[in-house]
Protein backbone atom coordinates (compact mmCIF):
# COMPACT_ATOMS: atom_id res chain seq x y z
CA UNK A 1 0.00 0.00 0.00
CA UNK A 2 1.55 3.79 -0.87
CA UNK A 3 1.72 6.32 1.14
CA UNK A 4 -1.21 8.15 -0.24
CA UNK A 5 -3.63 5.34 -0.11
CA UNK A 6 -2.82 5.11 3.35
CA UNK A 7 -3.42 8.58 4.31
CA UNK A 8 -6.85 8.39 2.14
CA UNK A 9 -8.04 5.57 4.79
CA UNK A 10 -7.14 7.92 7.54
CA UNK A 11 -10.06 9.65 9.33
CA UNK A 12 -10.59 12.35 11.91
CA UNK A 13 -10.83 9.32 14.60
CA UNK A 14 -7.85 7.19 13.24
CA UNK A 15 -5.80 10.94 13.76
CA UNK A 16 -7.40 11.81 17.07
CA UNK A 17 -6.60 8.24 18.51
CA UNK A 18 -3.46 8.27 17.40
CA UNK A 19 -2.63 11.67 18.95
CA UNK A 20 -4.06 9.89 22.34
CA UNK A 21 -1.52 7.88 22.08
CA UNK A 22 1.20 10.75 22.78
CA UNK A 23 3.44 11.22 25.55
CA UNK A 24 2.41 14.61 27.18
CA UNK A 25 5.63 16.23 25.54
CA UNK A 26 4.64 14.43 22.21
CA UNK A 27 1.68 15.97 22.80
CA UNK A 28 2.87 19.36 23.61
CA UNK A 29 5.48 19.49 20.52
CA UNK A 30 2.11 18.12 17.94
CA UNK A 31 -0.05 21.04 18.92
CA UNK A 32 2.96 23.36 18.68
CA UNK A 33 3.50 22.40 15.06
CA UNK A 34 0.04 22.02 14.32
CA UNK A 35 -0.51 25.87 15.12
CA UNK A 36 2.42 26.65 13.34
CA UNK A 37 1.02 24.81 10.55
CA UNK A 38 -2.46 26.48 10.60
CA UNK A 39 -1.22 29.65 10.25
CA UNK A 40 1.22 29.22 7.64
CA UNK A 41 -2.10 27.95 5.71
CA UNK A 42 -3.82 31.08 6.59
CA UNK A 43 -4.42 33.16 3.36
CA UNK A 44 -1.90 36.58 3.90
CA UNK A 45 -5.38 38.58 3.09
CA UNK A 46 -7.51 36.79 5.60
CA UNK A 47 -4.89 37.76 8.70
CA UNK A 48 -6.55 41.56 8.67
CA UNK A 49 -9.77 40.41 8.72
CA UNK A 50 -9.49 37.49 11.46
CA UNK A 51 -8.11 40.34 13.36
CA UNK A 52 -10.59 43.01 13.10
CA UNK A 53 -13.23 39.83 13.94
CA UNK A 54 -11.25 39.27 17.20
CA UNK A 55 -10.56 42.70 18.15
CA UNK A 56 -14.82 43.37 17.46
CA UNK A 57 -15.93 40.45 19.36
CA UNK A 58 -15.88 42.28 22.51
CA UNK A 59 -15.24 46.11 24.44
CA UNK A 60 -11.75 46.13 25.88
CA UNK A 61 -11.57 43.97 29.33
CA UNK A 62 -12.43 46.80 31.95
CA UNK A 63 -15.24 48.64 29.83
CA UNK A 64 -16.61 45.18 28.77
CA UNK A 65 -16.86 44.24 32.73
CA UNK A 66 -18.65 47.52 33.11
CA UNK A 67 -21.50 46.55 30.36
CA UNK A 68 -21.81 43.52 31.95
CA UNK A 69 -22.46 44.80 35.62
CA UNK A 70 -24.65 47.80 33.96
CA UNK A 71 -26.60 44.82 31.77
CA UNK A 72 -27.39 43.31 35.10
CA UNK A 73 -28.86 46.11 36.51
CA UNK A 74 -30.53 46.97 33.63
CA UNK A 75 -32.50 43.48 33.71
CA UNK A 76 -33.03 44.15 37.99
CA UNK A 77 -33.90 47.89 36.84
CA UNK A 78 -31.70 49.22 39.10
CA UNK A 79 -30.36 51.48 37.19
CA UNK A 80 -28.95 55.27 38.15
CA UNK A 81 -29.64 58.09 35.51
CA UNK A 82 -25.95 57.97 35.32
CA UNK A 83 -25.46 54.71 35.01
CA UNK A 84 -28.29 54.47 32.66
CA UNK A 85 -25.98 56.87 30.19
CA UNK A 86 -23.33 54.84 30.83
CA UNK A 87 -25.37 51.87 29.69
CA UNK A 88 -26.01 52.95 26.42
CA UNK A 89 -22.88 54.66 25.93
CA UNK A 90 -21.02 51.50 26.48
CA UNK A 91 -23.76 49.52 24.51
CA UNK A 92 -23.69 51.84 21.48
CA UNK A 93 -19.91 51.21 21.49
CA UNK A 94 -20.48 47.27 21.09
CA UNK A 95 -23.13 48.07 18.56
CA UNK A 96 -20.07 49.80 16.72
CA UNK A 97 -17.96 46.82 17.30
CA UNK A 98 -20.59 44.21 16.31
CA UNK A 99 -21.30 46.16 12.70
CA UNK A 100 -17.39 45.99 12.26
CA UNK A 101 -17.50 42.08 13.21
CA UNK A 102 -20.05 41.58 10.95
CA UNK A 103 -18.67 43.13 8.28
CA UNK A 104 -15.39 41.24 8.61
CA UNK A 105 -17.21 37.78 8.98
CA UNK A 106 -19.03 38.44 5.93
CA UNK A 107 -15.97 39.36 3.79
CA UNK A 108 -14.17 36.75 5.13
CA UNK A 109 -17.18 34.63 3.67
CA UNK A 110 -17.25 35.87 0.47
CA UNK A 111 -13.52 35.26 -0.09
CA UNK A 112 -14.21 31.75 1.55
CA UNK A 113 -17.36 31.23 -0.76
CA UNK A 114 -19.33 30.34 2.51
CA UNK A 115 -22.14 31.66 4.47
CA UNK A 116 -22.00 34.09 7.87
CA UNK A 117 -23.26 30.86 9.82
CA UNK A 118 -20.34 28.51 8.45
CA UNK A 119 -17.97 30.81 8.69
CA UNK A 120 -19.39 31.82 12.54
CA UNK A 121 -19.00 27.98 12.76
CA UNK A 122 -15.65 27.47 11.57
CA UNK A 123 -14.69 30.35 13.94
CA UNK A 124 -16.21 29.25 17.05
CA UNK A 125 -18.36 31.68 17.20
CA UNK A 126 -21.83 31.86 18.51
CA UNK A 127 -24.63 33.93 18.76
CA UNK A 128 -24.53 36.50 21.19
CA UNK A 129 -27.80 37.39 22.44
CA UNK A 130 -30.30 36.11 19.66
CA UNK A 131 -27.82 38.08 17.25
CA UNK A 132 -24.68 37.99 15.46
Amino acid sequence: MSIREAAEQLTVDHLLNSVQQLSPAELWEFTERLAEWQQQREVPEEAPLLASIRENSRLPEKEQQRYQELWRKCEDETLSEAELAEYHRLLSKLEARNVKRIEALITLGEMRGKTLKQIMAELGLKRENGGF
